[in-house]
C-alpha cells in the first residue's frame, strides 16, 4: 500500500520521527495512536521507549530523542510528561524539551499539575489529551448504579495526579454529604508505594466501606488485577475511573475514556503538527466528547449486585 507523501517543506527522505516515551509499557492508547497513522495513510517512524514506572530514566531518553532528531515526542502519563516538558513558566531548555513538539496522553490533571495554565492553549510546544471524567460525572455514574454512601478511595500519595484527584473528591464529598474514606498507600524509605501492603489495605477497607474507588493512578492500575480480585473476594464492589480496571481487572463498573479513542485523538493532534505545521500552542488540551459506562456482568453476578434497568439501556456490558 503506497503512503501519501508529506506536503511542502515537510516532504523529506525519511518519514517524520515520533519518539514515544511510555510509563508502563504499551497500552490500547498507543495502539489507537499508531492505528490512526496507518488508517489515514500518514507515514511515520515510531521509536518506542518505556521507563517501566521509573521517571528517573527520562533524562537519558530526552538526550536520545535529541540525538535522533525526533520531529515529535509522545509522552504517556503525568510523571513522564512533567519530566519531559517541565512546568509552564519554569521549563528548563537543558533538562526539558522546549524546541520539539510534545503531545501527551493519560495526564489526569494537566492544569492542576502545572503542565499548562489553560486548556485552551499551553502557550508553548505542548498539547495533548486528558483521560479523566470529571469527578461529579463519576459520582453521577456511581449513583445511577446504586446509592453507595461509604466510598473508600485508595490512592498513591507519590503521584501528583492522584493527589489532585483526591482533592477534588474531598471537595465533592463535602458538597454531596457522602462519607469518603481516604486511604493513601504507604511509601517506603525512597518514597515509592508499597505494593505488598495492598491486600491488607483492601481487607481493612472492606470492613469500612460499601464501594472501593480506583482513580487515575498509574500505580494502582499496574496492580489492577490483584486489587480488584482481593476486593471481589471481600465482596467489596469496585468502581474504576480508568478503562484498564475493567477490561484488564475485575472492577464492577466505571465511567471511562476508551484507551484507543484517546490514542486516536492524540494522533490527530500529532498529524496536525507534522503534516500541516500547526503549532502545539494552537491546539487545545481536550478530553473525549463522550465517555463509556462499563459494567462487568460476571462480577455483578458474583456479587449479586446487578445494574438497574435504566443503566442497562446505555451501559456496555463486558465479561
Amino acid at each position: 500500500m503506497a503512503l501519501a507523501a508529506l506536503p511542502g517543506a515537510l516532504a523529506q527522505a525519511r518519514p517524520p520521527r515520533i519518539y514515544m516515551i511510555l510509563y508502563r509499557g504499551e497500552t490500547g492508547v498507543e495502539r489507537g495512536f499508531r492505528d490512526y497513522f496507518t488508517l489515514n495513510r500518514i507515514p511515520a517512524e515510531f521509536i518506542i521507549r518505556n521507563v517501566d514506572f521509573d521517571a528517573s530514566k527520562v533524562p537519558a531518553l530526552i538526550a536520545e530523542a535529541r540525538e535522533l532528531k525526533a520531529d515529535l515526542v509522545y509522552t504517556y502519563g503525568t510523571a513522564v510528561t512533567m519530566a519531559v516538558a517541565g512546568k509552564e513558566g519554569s521549563a528548563d531548555p537543558v533538562r526539558n524539551i522546549t524546541n520539539i513538539p510534545i503531545v501527551f496522553t493519560m495526564v489526569a490533571a494537566p492544569q492542576a499539575c502545572g503542565i499548562v495554565k489553560s486548556l485552551a492553549s499551553s502557550r508553548r510546544n505542548v498539547t495533548g489529551v486528558s483521560h479523566v471524567v470529571p469527578v461529579r460525572q463519576q459520582m453521577n455514574a456511581i449513583r445511577a448504579y446504586r446509592r453507595f454512601e461509604r466510598i473508600a478511595a485508595l490512592y498513591n500519595p507519590a503521584e501528583p495526579n492522584a493527589v489532585v484527584n483526591m482533592r477534588e473528591w474531598r471537595a465533592l464529598a463535602a458538597q454531596e454529604h457522602f462519607q469518603l474514606i481516604e486511604k493513601p498507600v504507604p511509601l517506603d524509605e525512597q518514597g515509592k508505594p508499597l505494593a505488598e501492603a495492598l491486600p491488607g489495605i483492601i481487607e481493612e477497607l472492606a470492613q469500612q466501606a460499601d464501594l472501593l474507588y480506583l482513580g487515575p493512578d498509574s500505580f494502582l492500575m499496574a496492580h489492577r488485577k490483584q486489587l480488584t480480585e482481593v476486593a471481589l473476594a471481600q465482596r467489596l464492589p469496585t468502581f474504576s475511573a480508568v478503562e484498564a480496571g475493567l477490561r484488564e481487572g475485575r472492577a464492577l463498573f466505571g465511567l471511562v475514556s476508551g484507551y484507543e479513542n484517546l490514542g486516536r485523538l492524540a494522533a490527530h493532534k500529532a498529524a496536525q503538527i507534522l503534516r500541516h505545521r500547526v503549532k502545539p500552542a494552537a491546539l487545545p488540551i481536550e478530553t473525549l466528547p463522550r465517555f463509556s459506562y462499563l459494567v462487568n456482568m460476571s462480577v455483578a453476578e458474583e456479587l449479586k449486585l446487578y445494574p438497574p434497568a435504566k443503566v442497562l439501556q446505555y451501559a456496555e456490558q463486558i465479561r
